[in-house]
């Protein structure tokens, strides 16, 4: 009888090696074959599902999407506590979540000057915006932020800040990077307040 393959376990076998091979080989190391061997796969059976390069980038933007919505989706609790839970999520704070920005970076720096890739850039891009415009109105709901806030200027803000904040830490060693991180969204959060 021939074994069923479960595609949901086999496409995090392959995203995991993708992520792997990236984050530790760089994006010319990207290829079906390389992913393959990484993931134990033969490399027929990955050309199947991925008949490109472009195709397997494509997948790995869409897996990074998928990753991070799941966690927001998970963050419980309300106002400020949920903003701190939900920004921390976008930040490289332990292996995985490091992990996910150095094929973030790897990925939208070929994605630049690659059209068949800068829509999912922008698609992740805009996940991003989408949280941070959450976060704030969120906030506004909980009657936390100051009267008279541009929340769309904030919202860039927010955005900019995070940006900035998740390559800081991704450069800068730290004996404890949530601390410097929640000191840094908490000051933040401070100069919004009523």
């Amino acid at each position: 009888m021939p074994r069923l393959i479960d595609h949901d376990d086999r496409n995090d076998e392959i995203a995991a090696a993708a992520f792997r091979v990236l984050a530790r080989d760089g994006l010319a190391a990207l290829s079906v074959r390389r992913v393959a061997d990484e993931a134990g796969i033969a490399t027929a059976s990955l050309r199947r599902a991925f008949a490109t390069q472009d195709a397997l980038r494509r997948f790995c933007f869409a897996r990074l999407q998928t990753a991070v919505a799941a966690r927001i989706r998970a963050v419980t609790g309300e106002g400020r506590e949920r903003a701190m839970q939900w920004m921390r999520e976008l930040l490289p704070l332990d292996a995985t979540r490091r992990t996910e920005l150095t094929v973030q970076l790897q990925l939208s720096r070929l994605a630049l000057t690659d059209s068949g890739l800068s829509e999912s850039a922008r698609e992740l891009h805009e996940g991003v915006r989408r949280v941070c415009a959450a976060v704030l109105d969120g906030l506004s709901e909980a009657r936390v932020l100051a009267d008279g806030l541009d929340l769309p200027l904030e919202t860039v803000r927010l955005h900019a800040l995070l940006d900035g904040l998740a390559l800081h830490l991704l450069w800068t060693p730290s004996d404890d990077p949530a601390r410097d991180a929640d000191r840094v969204l908490a000051r933040h959060l401070d100069t919004l307040a009523r």
